[in-house]
């Protein structure tokens, strides 16, 4: 805990809880209860800033990239700059407390004199002190056991000093003001212990006069005994001018009533506030686990489900995401699938090149879901064009290979936000747009081969080859619960009215938000052969009508092709030798 801070909030609830006294209880007649309070809140003040408070903060693993630089460092001298303010302060505070001192000392000194010159009387429960004539001018008063008591004041008013200062030595009213003027010595800048001073000298001279059988003799007493007698600041001084109207006004008082005892309950909720305000906080972190919570049903859920086309057959290889996670999966070969860690309320989303895109919201947590897509197909295929798409779709076999999990990067979005950096000519240019990138991740979740597929400029494209280049570890995709390799395509977008934004803006945007368009295929795992030569005689037969040429549409797993309008029939097709 640092000192200064704490310091401060001792005496700002020093000022607080003063401030409470005299809105509240000082024109009480409880008098007990107001020296219980001043004394409690002098204390109390000083274990409030001392509690500390646990608060649980949670802490999102995220994935960070380290660059390194590397250049010539120039070292120069660095001239220290002195704080001459701070120094001052000090100064002054020092100046002070040691003046405080000083003070206090001398007054214990004094009355310690006064003790030793006087004649002194042992009593049972305290010790009469008659003080030295040179001494008269100090008065009678108290101090811890001994009853100080001028030479004139024991031959004329013995008995109702005697009374009045036997309070003081029997409730040990000078511990209080001994433990105000330690204080003051510290916190002398602070000027509410100085009006705690005055409040408690007020408290001890009322709870003393109370024992006065008479009220207007012991009023008339104390008007008449008035002679200026010079107080010490640790003692409990009979007589003091400044406190007489307050006593005397004090003594014919009528007494509070006691059901406003209840206003001291008032203490409660200012002790709750001063606590939640004043209290050190200790923050402890903890990781969000997603396993253990969806194992204690945190938030999390299972979802699963089959998949099937309009006539009610499965659907194979379809991709099924989720947002606001990276939870992932495809169906298997009868078109069930089945995600946990899934966010209540989340939407889901399956994705297949031969059906429309289907979106659902999660409603219902422990439901198994029938999803049919329909099919995007804008017209029906001959037989021969059936075919011809099944032989396209066979020796593309390789790259439509079901797995049991897609590759993921958590917190892809945050580290992509993090490590951007908007080349500054795309900026003046206002150069926009999203930029393919494919590479390699083996079976260890290591990144490599960064290529561009699809990009927009150099300076864009180079960026977003840097950024996959930094990317950290993957999670490797697996088939059959082993970790495969696989060729991986992601979209890098590039906005300029959201790159330029703040960091702490950019981290809050949805997962997904910087470019969530992903391809995967297999790893190449040796040479390719003959493939292209395969690939262009599979295409056996050309089919010319006039002069008109072919316009031929292929798409991935289906084929459609669009005829031009009935002509004349011209025989040009081309046979190409068997190999």
């Amino acid at each position: 805990m640092e000192a200064l801070p704490y310091l401060l909030k001792v005496n700002i609830c020093w000022v607080v809880f003063y401030g409470c006294y005299w809105l509240l209880f000082r024109k009480h007649t409880f008098f007990m209860l107001n020296r219980a309070y001043l004394l409690f809140s002098l204390i109390v003040s000083f274990i409030i800033p001392a509690l500390e408070l646990q608060q649980t903060v949670s802490v999102v693993e995220s994935a960070g990239a380290a660059v390194i630089a590397t250049g010539t460092v120039i070292v120069g001298e660095v001239t220290p700059n002195t704080n001459y303010t701070a120094y001052l302060l000090l100064a002054c505070y020092c100046a002070g407390a040691i003046s405080m001192a000083i003070a206090l000392i001398k007054a214990i000194l004094q009355v310690c004199q006064i003790v030793r010159s006087g004649i002194s009387v042992p009593m049972q429960e305290y010790q009469l002190v008659i003080s030295q004539r040179q001494y008269a001018r100090s008065g009678s008063f108290s101090f811890l056991k001994w009853m100080i008591i001028s030479n004139d004041d024991y031959e004329q008013n013995f008995e109702p000093i005697f009374t009045h200062e036997m309070v003081h030595i029997r409730q040990w009213h000078t511990l209080d003001i001994l433990l105000i003027e330690i204080l003051k010595v510290l916190f002398w800048f602070n000027p509410a212990l100085w009006l705690y001073k005055r409040a408690l000298q007020d408290t001890h001279e009322f709870l003393a006069d109370e024992q006065a059988t008479d009220r207007d003799n012991y009023a008339t007493f104390l008007l008449t005994y008035a002679k200026g007698a010079i107080s010490s600041s640790v003692t409990n001084q009979f007589f003091n001018a400044s406190l007489l109207k307050r006593r005397i006004h004090m003594i014919y008082r009528n007494r509070t009533a006691a059901w406003l005892r209840g206003k001291y309950l008032l203490l409660l909720p200012v002790l709750a506030l001063a606590v939640v305000l004043m209290a050190a906080r200790k923050y402890v972190s903890e990781e969000r686990n997603t396993e253990t919570k969806n194992k204690y049903g945190t938030g999390l859920i299972s979802v699963k489900g089959i998949v099937t086309d309009e006539s009610g057959l499965p659907v194979t290889n379809a991709a099924i995401t989720f947002s606001g996670t990276y939870e992932s999966t495809v169906t298997n070969t009868t078109g069930n699938f089945e995600v946990n860690n899934i966010p209540r309320g989340s939407t889901i989303t399956v994705i297949h090149d031969d059906f429309l895109r289907y979106t659902q919201k999660i409603r219902k947590p422990n439901a198994e879901y029938h999803i049919r897509l329909k099919s995007n197909a804008k017209q029906l295929l001959t037989k021969q064009e059936r075919s011809a798409a099944k032989r396209m779709l066979a020796g593309n076999e390789s790259s439509r290979i079901p797995l049991d999990r897609w590759p993921g990067l958590p917190g892809r979005s945050n580290f992509i936000a993090m490590t951007l950096k908007y080349p500054e000519q795309a900026i003046l240019d206002g150069v926009e747009g999203h930029v393919s990138v494919s590479f390699h991740i083996d079976t260890a979740g290591i990144v490599s081969d960064a290529k561009i597929e699809k990009g927009v400029r150099k300076d864009l494209d180079n960026e977003a080859l840097r950024i996959v280049r930094m990317m950290p570890r993957w999670r490797p995709a697996e088939k059959n619960f082993k970790p495969v390799a696989v060729r991986y395509t992601m979209n890098i977008a590039f906005n300029i009215a959201v790159d330029t934004l703040p960091l702490a803006v950019r981290q809050t945007a949805p997962p997904g938000f910087w470019g969530n368009r992903s391809i995967y295929s297999p790893a190449k795992t040796g040479p390719i052969g003959d493939k292209l030569v395969r690939e262009l005689f599979e295409k056996s037969v050309l089919d010319l009508r006039d002069s008109t040429p072919p316009t031929t549409k292929l798409q991935r797993f289906r084929i459609a092709m669009y005829r031009p309008l009935p002509g004349k029939m011209v025989d040009m097709r081309i046979k190409l030798p068997k190999k």
